[in-house]
């Protein structure tokens, strides 16, 4: 029960109480650098500190009050800027490749789900993320990121392999739903750390390159 509590304090009571868990805390420093270091919990049930983020601003939304009090309001407005600065990093977070074929393992078996997701009109969570709004140009990145993970290296293909070959007209909703399924990615909901990573990257990675097309 409390290695989840002392993950959520870790990243969100910097958010919403300016307290550090871990200022001054060496056996809590020790805790956590031993349990980061056990690759059963690290690379399968470790939440990460964007979906800690993430998710902190969600909770205040729907059980601290929401943003009709003006501290709950500050807070999530401060969550979701630490959050959006966190997205700008996932093209550039280090990775391990060999986690990719678990990344793409999830993307194919819910392929149809996350193409949904990504475009649905009315979110029932994570509201402030964008949506997609077109689902074909969806399915075509995502197929596009599918094949990009099953490469040999997928953190340098991303980067070299021909960009998806899609008319202009499309090119837009495509980033924008690879940005939002990379927002939307939960760990260790979704899977664990390192697949989490690498899924990020080359999605974010994909959005940038599609981006400079325009």
């Amino acid at each position: 029960v409390m290695v989840p509590t002392l993950e959520r304090w870790r990243y969100q009571l910097p958010l919403t109480a300016g307290i550090d868990i871990l200022e001054n805390r060496s056996n809590i420093e020790k805790w956590f650098a031993g349990m980061d270091s056990f690759a059963p919990y690290s690379e399968r049930v470790a939440g990460d500190k964007y979906s800690w983020t993430a998710t902190n601003s969600m909770f205040l939304r729907y059980f601290g009050g929401g943003e009709d009090k003006p501290e709950v309001a500050e807070a999530i407005k401060r969550t979701d800027i630490v959050a959006e600065e966190l997205t700008k990093s996932f093209s550039n977070d280090p990775v391990d490749d060999s986690f990719a074929v678990e990344a793409a393992a999830k993307l194919v078996s819910n392929h149809d789900a996350v193409v949904k997701d990504c475009t649905r009109e009315d979110p029932l969570s994570q509201k402030d993320v964008p949506r997609a709004d077109d689902e074909d140009a969806a399915d075509a990145v995502l197929r596009y990121v599918a094949s990009i993970l099953l490469s040999s290296s997928p953190a340098e293909v991303v980067n070299t392999a021909p960009l998806l070959d899609i008319s202009a007209d499309k090119v837009q909703g495509a980033s924008r739903a690879a940005r939002t399924v990379a927002a939307r990615l939960c760990v260790p909901r979704d899977m664990g750390d390192p697949a989490a990573k690498i899924f990020r990257k080359v999605l974010s990675t994909v959005a940038d390159r599609l981006d400079g097309k325009e």
